[in-house]
């Protein structure tokens, strides 16, 4: 089993997890009309909530800073040693420090501990902070670590603003979750840090992770499938690992966009939890990117623990198209698990469920062959081969260099397979997509950047926006070949550290085939895709 022994959150509400729970309690919010961020002036001013002043630690960014503060409260409460090579540190983040590869950036953070265990980055978009619960306690559960400190962090700046607003999914007012009247999102920043182990402390009730799950809408990069069919799918996994009759509330992503709300009532009608209470913090924090899954998946274990569920905030009448159990009052409660939920760009949706009761759950373990592999390396031209063998895809074009070269990759290795083994096909329910860069989204990054850098010729695009975030690659390669299954990406040091992660995934995988990868494109001059696709013995 594997549990959570220790937590620490600090928001622009309250830098303890008890200050933030009466504050949400109370419905208490910080949000504000800010013109610039950090010292840099915006084009556009944005209602956000946001911290007034990060000490920064010498040596280190405002970004770095804010999680060592969390972790450094996290483990003293409860005197825990994280200097081990059995102990992993995991790092959730959107955009992590946008400049500086975010593998770079935890190493800065777990070296500052005395950890130099290789840590992993995960980047999922907006589904970040559950997909690294979910790593943590995969790893775990294989025996490759005893303990893991998953820290989720995101600090607001211009880069990721003027992104939003290219989207137009900003609102001027404090967010409305689910609310008939809501019109988009506020940006927030948090720090959220959860120790877990397999180890049980000996006094008082402790959470157990019960498992976890990732699906693909297979839809669109940037929208949410109109069914819910990733969210769907995952609340229909974590119905399998708790008993309806414990589930105290559905802790759901509710950012007060029109589409992403919308899809969430659909998946949870769909799946019959419409009864369910729900607990949704975007109106108290705003969208706190990395931060968000440990964030919600914190206060409301804590919420639960003193009998409550939170209060939805901001939201006033029905306005989604099926009705969900929605309060804005503090509601009682003695049920002992729940569920939180998030989905984000890329498609990609996760689900983790938790509980004050222990409960075994079966792995399916299995060992599994690698079938077909193929590499690409700098020198090769890319648009040539997608021009030459490929051809029929024009989406391919509107992609950054990162997606083209692991789009391409895929193409051609699915084309080789086809030759080899010609009754073999992608089952679209049953493959998962694991890939791996060091640099990420890097190339693209300083492309966006250069749209932003004049106020006088200022032009941000979403289309160029959304392709900042590395989980894109993967959300490209399963709307291609219209695959439900997991997609993951990791930011990591390098290639050979995949191997864990690849196989700490899939030795209790539900799938039966796997396409797992590393591609990496910091520069023209030198990128490398290597990618294979696995099957289950």
């Amino acid at each position: 089993m594997v549990y959570s022994i220790a937590q620490h959150i600090i928001t622009p509400i309250a830098d303890t997890i008890e200050g933030n729970l009466q504050s949400l309690l109370n419905k208490r919010t910080v949000f504000a009309q800010h013109t610039s961020v950090r010292g840099m002036v915006l084009k556009k001013g944005v209602l956000a909530s946001l911290f007034e002043n990060i000490p920064v630690i010498e040596g280190y960014t405002v970004f770095e800073s804010l999680c060592i503060q969390a972790i450094a409260q996290a483990v003293s409460e409860k005197n825990i040693d994280i200097t081990s090579s059995r102990c992993v540190f995991i790092l959730s983040s959107t955009k992590g420090d946008i400049w500086v590869s975010m593998a770079q950036t935890a190493k800065h953070i777990a070296g500052y501990f005395g950890n130099y265990t290789s840590p992993i980055v995960v980047s999922t978009a907006c589904t970040s902070g559950v997909s690294a619960q979910l790593t943590a306690w995969r790893l775990l559960q294989a025996g490759m670590y005893d303990t893991a400190v998953v820290v989720g962090c995101d600090v607001q700046c211009e880069f990721i603003i003027s992104g939003f607003q290219s989207f137009e999914a900003l609102s001027t007012f404090p967010c409305k979750p689910f609310d008939k009247n809501r019109d988009g999102l506020n940006p927030g920043e948090a720090v959220a840090v959860m120790v877990m182990s397999t180890t049980k402390p000996e006094n008082g009730r402790v959470w157990c992770m019960l498992g976890g799950s990732i699906h693909n809408d297979a839809n669109h990069i940037s929208g949410p499938s109109r069914t819910g069919e990733g969210s769907l799918r995952c609340l229909e996994d974590m119905l399998h690992l708790l008993s309806l009759q414990s589930l105290a509330c559905l802790s759901l992503h509710g950012t007060g966009t029109l589409y992403n709300d919308e899809m969430e009532s659909i998946a949870v009608h769909r799946s019959g939890l419409q009864n369910v209470p729900v607990s949704a913090l975007k109106g108290y924090y705003g969208h706190t990117m990395g931060a968000a899954g440990l964030l919600e998946t914190i206060l409301t274990m804590r919420a639960i623990e003193c009998g409550v569920i939170l209060p939805v905030n901001g939201y006033e009448q029905q306005g989604t198209t099926y009705a969900m159990n929605i309060s804005t009052e503090v509601r009682h409660t003695d049920k002992t698990s729940f569920i939180k939920l998030l989905s984000g760009f890329g498609g990609v949706n996760a689900a983790v469920a938790w509980s004050l009761e222990e409960n075994d759950v079966a792995l399916h373990t299995a060992k599994w062959n690698t079938i077909a592999e193929l590499t690409l390396n700098a020198g090769e031209n890319i648009d040539g081969l997608y021009r030459n063998k490929i051809n029929d895809y024009p989406k391919y074009f509107k992609m950054d260099k990162l997606c083209r070269l692991g789009f391409v990759t895929t193409e051609l290795l699915k084309q080789k397979l086809q030759s080899e083994m010609p009754d073999f096909s992608i089952d679209s329910e049953k493959c998962c997509v694991i890939l791996a860069s060091r640099m990420a989204s890097v190339n693209n990054d300083t492309e966006y950047r250069q749209t932003i850098a004049d106020k006088d010729n200022y032009y941000p695009s979403p289309s160029l926006f959304v392709y900042t975030l590395p989980n894109i690659l993967a959300g490209e390669i399963a709307i291609r070949n219209h695959m439900y299954g997991e997609t993951a990406c990791y930011v990591l040091a390098g290639e050979d550290e995949m191997e864990k992660i690849v196989n700490a995934s899939l030795w209790s995988s539900q799938y039966t085939q796997a396409l797992v990868g590393w591609v990496d494109y910091p520069e023209d001059e030198n990128f490398v895709s290597h990618i294979k696709i696995l099957t289950k013995e």
